[in-house]
């Protein structure tokens, strides 16, 4: 929303600001759903179990259309091959991918504009951009059709955990949906039309947590979804009162999820929780089934390349880059994209039934990777096992200023022991190194991110691959 438009919208009694979600819903409904969702749900449905000669045809002729479309109309692309001598002919399967160099966030900042494709008028496109986590934001601009592909797959997952469309579902995401200013509840706004409740992420606090899980109870959604560590508030409020909530499916995402968070989650829900990972540039997208083995890599969505050293290929189970070409954006392709988010892939088949291959690592920021001194590469979701038998920890923040160094700062509880400190730091040691140090910090209050989002881990060390 432009600044106008929140103004007024702020100024609407709450409604009306239901009424305006529910319009601006059905925007998307006539774009995303009806006759056109269930055909193409129909046929990823049956995508997601092809050979791998058919899934790598797939991607080979999808991929064969974005390079003709990109040479032939969008300015940026005809310069990049033209200066390589290179012509969509020379394109014929995804082995030729590596022909395109790496297109790093900075070339999309500093080139966005000539990206677009002339094709489409601009006032037709949908306009997106990433939250800008761990720098200024980028903007994209997608075409209807892969605006509907990104809902398809988010639906095809979704039916994988029992939720279907109409289904009722309560969103916990970082939109804000409630003036901030608001002191009172309702602290959610309503989209009618498509039976969902949208929580405001930004008014979590002690008094108000009452407020929220009573509104769940009385709308009764068959799903929950939005950021691990905004549903696991509600989730940890839910069972301090020793409460539960029968929910069919949780669905995560923009964040990464912790062992801690996903028990908590579960356990106040009632049921298993689905983590899926995607990106704003739409080049991406992995979810996990009804096995809970991992995320499964959405081959039709996306060719994803782990590169590691040298801008190799990783082997299986190694931590490599992500450079993605997304395949159904025609309005801004992007190709062989670097995300900066680091992952590996599995060599796992998956008994779904899914032939996807499955993402063995939790997918993170490369700011979410502690470095050691002598150089390895510590994933966040490692450091949390030091932090479970804690009692007195309401939150808690890792900063990694400089290799030999970290902050772990913590809001604590009546509940906290001095001897926790002593312990989180020699458990923390354990894992990084004797030669670390390792700071702790007392806090009133951890910060989240313009877009509302919690990081647990921020590394200001980058990685060297």
């Amino acid at each position: 929303m432009n600044k106008l438009i929140t103004q007024i919208y702020d100024l609407c009694p709450a409604s009306l600001q239901n009424l305006a979600i529910t319009l601006y819903g059905l925007k998307i409904y006539r774009r995303e759903y009806g006759k056109k969702l269930d055909q193409q749900l129909a046929l990823f449905d049956q995508q997601a179990r092809f050979s791998p000669e058919e899934i790598r045809n797939y991607q080979s002729e999808k991929l064969r259309l974005i390079i003709n479309h990109a040479y032939e109309y969008v300015p940026y692309y005809r310069r990049v091959m033209d200066k390589r001598k290179l012509k969509p002919a020379d394109f014929r399967s995804v082995d030729d991918l590596y022909k395109m160099p790496v297109l790093p966030r900075e070339e999309v900042k500093k080139h966005g504009a000539s990206m677009i494709s002339t094709a489409f008028k601009r006032s037709r496109l949908i306009g997106g951009h990433t939250s800008g986590t761990t720098g200024s934001p980028l903007s994209f601009y997608y075409d209807n059709h892969s605006c509907l592909i990104k809902t398809v797959v988010d639906w095809r997952q979704k039916r994988w955990a029992g939720i279907n469309v109409g289904d009722k579902i309560a969103f916990f995401l970082g939109r804000v949906v409630v003036p901030v200013s608001r002191a009172n509840p309702p602290f959610w706004r309503k989209n009618i039309l498509l039976n969902h409740l949208f929580f405001s992420s930004f008014h979590m606090s002690k008094e108000n947590m009452k407020a929220y899980a009573d509104q769940l109870f009385k709308f009764r959604p068959q799903a929950v979804e939005g950021y691990p560590s905004t549903i696991y508030i509600i989730a940890s409020y839910l069972l301090s009162q020793n409460r539960t909530y029968p929910a069919k499916a949780v669905f995560t995402s923009s964040e990464t999820l912790y062992p801690q968070q996903r028990e908590t989650i579960e356990e106040a829900f009632e049921c298993r929780l689905f983590d899926f990972y995607g990106a704003a540039e739409r080049v991406i997208f992995a979810t996990e089934c009804d096995r809970h083995r991992g995320k499964h890599l959405n081959l039709d969505y996306g060719i994803t390349e782990i590169l590691g050293a040298n801008q190799e290929p990783a082997k299986p189970g190694e931590l490599g880059r992500m450079v993605s070409t997304g395949l159904h954006n025609l309005a801004m392709p992007l190709i062989r994209y670097r995300t900066d988010d680091v992952s590996s892939l599995s060599t796992d088949l998956c008994p779904c039934g899914c032939t996807f291959p499955l993402m063995a690592d939790v997918t993170t920021k490369a700011e979410d990777i502690i470095t050691t001194l002598d150089g390895r590469y510590i994933s966040s979701s490692i450091l949390t096992h030091p932090f479970k038998p804690l009692q007195g920890v309401a939150e808690s923040q890792i900063i990694q200023e400089d290799r030999g160094h970290i902050i772990v700062k913590i809001i604590k509880t009546p509940d906290y022991r001095e001897r926790n400190t002593e312990y989180l730091i020699g458990e923390l040691k354990n894992r990084i190194g004797k030669d670390m140090t390792v700071e702790i910090e007392f806090v009133d209050l951890i910060p989240r991110t313009k877009a509302g989002k919690f990081r647990w881990v921020i590394s200001k060390v980058p990685l060297e691959f």
